[in-house]
Formats: structure tokens, sequence, C-alpha cells
């Protein structure tokens, strides 16, 4: 009979209890929104990085991993980089040469990394072909190509065609020089990478190292699927045992700590939109009860202790609740999928997103498991909010209750 009462009673003031489900409906919606779209502003940074910069696992010599110097070099890596590529499992691999040195153009210079890569195989892995603004991917057939980022050729005030020098260590630690005319100006999605980042052939730049060219700093592995990276690179570990192999959660433990800490976010960020809504709740059921204080005193003077009183104004909430949570994470589902697909085009602010490797399309995502977390801190915010209301009803006096005009 109690549910019954408290089924009917939120009815008897439709507007009231639309208002109600209404602001969960909207504080549901909120927390899911702000929670896919943070969330896909980092899965995008994550994957740019993974795909574009890191791959699944990197190899290297052990004395490389530690002091970066290009003597440290993984042999035979040719050999090994073909049987790595004929591995179902492997989308694409490339071995690489690495070298820190400066750049020279004929105003100013600036520090970098030079990559020596084998640029047919990098279009997969780097892709820097796609990121081109100014030039053609190694097209010239030349040597001496170069491939800078558009925020270092500002800065070295140079453009398309520009000759520079570069300067580092071989390995037999005697200072080299080499000449290289810009081949290519790239812009990605990290800014900051784009101003330390240049691209050379790999042949070339062996030549100036005194390296041979089936030796190389750097293996880089990138899987079709990555579910399979946890026994993928014990594989790898068993096939190179003397090398240092690493996945890209080692290579990058901010992206894993952001992955690991999104659940820590999705209870901060639902607390403080449900925080808000409580203020909601509270005051609509609170009207609720002063608008009833007649029949409230009328169910005390029959006989309906204040338990029962109490479980019903409950009742009347949890009610309001269950209808409006699953219209709440309906409508935020429809948004995720619908906003998921098409992306959030915030380019008015690329500039500052590109500085810190975010891309300006967000494609706003979601996990399963949390949209149940929103649900159920939903469910369990309308119940706090209820108790203050519940407890108002029962400081009324029957006697005074039912003479309220």
């Amino acid at each position: 009979m109690l549910v019954q009462i408290a089924w009917r009673n939120i009815w008897r003031n439709k507007t009231r209890s639309f208002v109600v489900i209404g602001s969960i409906v909207v504080g549901l919606w909120a927390s899911i929104f702000i929670l896919a779209f943070a969330w896909g502003l980092y899965k995008n940074n994550i994957d740019e990085s993974v795909n574009r910069q890191l791959s699944h696992i990197q190899v290297h010599h052990p004395g490389f991993a530690d002091q970066q110097e290009s003597k440290y070099v993984i042999k035979n890596s040719d050999s090994i980089l073909s049987m790595l590529k004929k591995d179902d499992m492997v989308q694409s691999a490339s071995m690489r040469t690495i070298v820190k040195g400066m750049i020279t153009s004929p105003t100013t210079v600036s520090g970098v990394t030079i990559y020596g890569i084998s640029p047919k195989t990098e279009i997969k892995q780097i892709g820097l072909n796609q990121n081109l603004i100014e030039g053609d991917y190694f097209a010239s057939g030349k040597d001496n190509e170069i491939f800078i980022g558009e925020k270092l050729a500002k800065k070295l005030k140079i453009k398309l065609r520009s000759k520079v020098v570069v300067t580092f260590t071989d390995i037999h630690a005697s200072i080299v020089s080499g000449a290289f005319r810009v081949g290519g100006i790239y812009r990605s999605r990290n800014l900051s990478l784009d101003e330390v980042n240049v691209y050379v052939q790999k042949q070339s730049l062996d030549n100036l190292l005194g390296l041979q060219h089936s030796q190389s700093n750097e293996l880089a592995i990138l899987l079709k699927d990555e579910s399979a990276l946890d026994s993928y690179i014990t594989y790898v570990r068993q096939l190179m045992p003397n090398q240092k192999v690493e996945d890209w959660k080692d290579l990058a433990p901010d992206l894993e700590l952001v992955i690991e800490s999104f659940n820590l976010y999705t209870y901060i960020i639902s607390g403080i939109i449900l925080l808000a809504l409580t203020f909601g709740i509270v005051n609509t059921m609170l009207m609720s009860v002063l608008e009833r204080i007649r029949e409230l005193g009328m169910l005390m003077a029959i006989g309906l202790n204040k338990r029962k009183i109490f479980l019903m104004i409950m009742l009347e909430t949890l009610f309001l609740t269950l209808i409006g949570c699953p219209v709440g994470l309906l409508v935020g589902w429809l948004s995720v999928l619908v906003l998921g697909t098409y992306g959030i085009n915030i380019a008015i602010f690329s500039e500052g997103l590109a500085s810190y490797g975010f891309s300006s399309i967000i494609y706003p995502a979601l996990d399963s498991q949390n949209y149940w977390i929103v649900a159920i801190m939903c469910l369990i915010t309308a119940l706090l909010s209820a108790i203050y209301p519940a407890y108002r009803a029962l400081q009324l006096n029957p006697a005074e209750s039912i003479r309220k005009i």
C-alpha cells in the first residue's frame, strides 16, 4: 500500500515531478558528456602517440636506452625486421637510426633529434607523408633531403629547399656535420615534437655516423590488434633476449597514468555535477513536503508512523530517480554515439591543443562501466538528497498540521 501511495503522490503534481526528473536527466547527461569528451580528448592523444610516434613495442640496445648514444646498436636488425614483417600479428615494423645534434640555418641554431628512417616502411607508422604541408615525401630521390616541422622552420627562418647543416657525434665520438636541403615541412598534432624532431634517410645518417646498414638504434613494431600486446612482447623478448624491449606504456608512463586515473576522474567529475543536482532535488522535495503539511499531519493522526512517512518520501524520490536515470542514460549514450561518429570540431583552439599533442577534432567515447558508475552515483545522490526533506516531515506535529491552511 505504501508503494502505491508514493507512486500516486508523485503524479499529483506533475510539474514538480517533471522538474525533478528533468534535473536528473540533465545531470546524468552532463556527467556522461563531460566524461566522454575528456576520454575522447585523451584517447585521441594516446592513439596518436602510439600509432604515429611510439608504436606498440620498441626495442633498443640496453646502453642506448640509458645514454641515448648512437654507438649502442642492435646488430643484424635487418634480418630480425624481415622476420617480424612476415608475422601476421604485425601491421608494420621498421628500424631507425637516432642521434641528438644541432641544426644550423643561415640565421640561427637549434637542438634536434635526428631520425634516420626508411621512407616506405614508415608510411604506416610515423605517417610523415600525411602531415606534410609543403614538399613531397622523399620524391626527389636525393640522399640529402631533410624533413622538419613547421614550428622549427619558423624558428630557423627557413623554407622549402633551404640548406641546413646538422652536427652531431658519430660512433667514434668524433664531431661530424652533414649538409641537407629541406625536402618538406610537416605539421603534426604535437607541435612540441615538431620543434625537435627532424627526419632524413637512414642510409645517409648511417654513413655519417659510421654505422653498417644492418644496424639500428631502434626497432619499432606496430601491431594489428593491441589486445595481443602482452603476449607478443613476451615473444619479442624471447627473440631478442639481450635487448631492452618495452611497450608504449613503459615508454610513456604519463599516458598509462591517464588510463589508470580515469576512473578517479569519473568519480570527481560526476561528483561535482551531481552535487549541483543535490540542491535541486532537496529544494523540490522540500517544497513537496511543505505543500503537503496538512496531508502528512492527517496521515500521522490516523496512525501512519514516522518510519512509514519517512519511507514514503524516500520511495517518491526513488521512483522519480528510476524514471530519470534510464532517460538520462539513453540521452547521454545517444549523444556520445552521434558525436563519437562525427566528432566535435574545436579548431578555434587548435594551436593551443597542438602544443600539448591534442587534436582539434574530438571524438567522445566512454566505456560501458562508466555509464553504470554515473547511474549508481546519481541514484545514491538522489536518495541522500531526500533525507533532509523526509526528516523535516518527521518534525511535523499532527495536531498543528491538520489545521494548516
